[in-house]
Formats: structure tokens, sequence, C-alpha cells
């Protein structure tokens, strides 16, 4: 498959701007570097079905990037992506984060491999993918309530996610968890779960 990257760039740039978010050329570089490394290491480990450079941009780069206008970060914060897959939305998060600290963890140890390559290749620092069970790892005092923000995309559904990333989460911290056209009878779903973990769902105003 041959891709053309002026057009790629240009997609890209059109779909970041019309997020509002700011961007650098040096982003944009990033997730064409990206985006080479993952079609070209998803043919050794089936990271996604979705290769097509218009379908990646759009479902993969800026569907991990809608919450960044939500965010009220006034200093370095503390990440922790759970069920990461092929870094999606914690390592595309990082590029345009990239002062704060980002763990991403999924229980595949080939995906966990490509992230360790593809944060080499891209010469990322403050970044860690882990090989690991969210319900493992939120056993050990150095995970459990220490992150600033915890995010999810495509893992489980809310009640069950609720139960994975709260325990990770400090006092006053939030969860991202990406959700499709069925969160309204998700959140239905997962009061119970809120009430026994003492989280609430956020309303932005």
């Amino acid at each position: 498959m041959k891709i053309n990257k002026k057009k790629f760039i240009s997609q890209l740039e059109k779909g970041i701007k019309d997020l509002d978010i700011s961007y650098s050329n040096e982003q944009l570089q990033q997730l064409w570097e990206y985006y080479l490394f993952f079609i070209e290491e998803n043919k050794k480990y089936n990271l996604s079905t979705i290769t097509e450079p218009e379908e990646v941009i759009k479902k993969h780069f800026l569907d991990s990037l809608v919450i960044l206008n939500q965010l009220n970060i006034d200093q370095r914060k503390r990440w922790l992506d759970i069920g990461t897959g092929a870094g999606f939305p914690g390592m595309v998060l990082k590029l345009f984060l990239p002062g704060d600290s980002f763990y991403l963890l999924d229980s595949s140890s080939k995906k966990v491999n490509f992230l360790n390559q593809l944060i080499y290749k891209l010469g990322l620092s403050g970044i860690d993918a882990t090989h690991g069970r969210a319900e493992d790892l939120a056993k050990i005092s150095e995970w459990r309530g220490s992150f600033d923000f915890v995010c999810s995309r495509a893992v489980a559904s809310l009640n069950v996610l609720l139960e994975y990333a709260v325990p990770f989460l400090k006092i006053g911290g939030l969860a991202y968890l990406y959700k499709g056209p069925e969160y309204k009878t998700e959140i239905e779903e997962a009061k119970n779960a809120l009430d026994i973990l003492g989280a609430k769902i956020k309303k932005n105003n």
C-alpha cells in the first residue's frame, strides 16, 4: 500500500484544527512516523483491523485527542492508559502532552513490545509500556491511588472499566473512558459500581 505523506499530513492537520487543538509540525511528523511504524508492525502483531490512512487518522489519532480541550492542566500530570493496545489513546496523548508522565498498560506482550519499539523510535521520555493486568497492578502500592488521570478506550463495559480504573486514581483524579453512542445506557448500568467505588460522572459545563 503506497501512502501519500503530503495527503496524510494535510488530512491530519485539518482534523486537529477542527478539534481546535494547538499543534506543531513536529507533532504532525511524529504521527506520520507512528502511522508508518504501526502499518509495518501490524503485519506481524495484528494490532488493528483499521489500517487505511483516513480511517487511522479519524478512528485512532483524532479520536484519541478529543479530550484535550477538556483538560485543565496547570502542572505536569501522571497518566495511566488501561488496555492501550497499539497506543490509543495514551501514546497519541503523550505526543501532545510531552511534559506529562504516561504509563501504557496492556495484557498483550506483543503490543507492549510494539509500543516500546515505538517509544524508542520516536525518542520519547516520560513514557513506559508495561505488560500486565489492571486488576493485578491495582494491588501494588506504587500504582494504586497514584494517578491524576486514567484513560481507556474500547476495553470493557463501563461498570467493569470503572472497577479497573478508579483504584488507580488519586483523590480528585479523573478517568477519561472513551465510549460509543450507547454511553447513556452504560452510565445507567454503572450506577451501582459508581456508588460502591465512591465515584461520579463529571459533566462539562
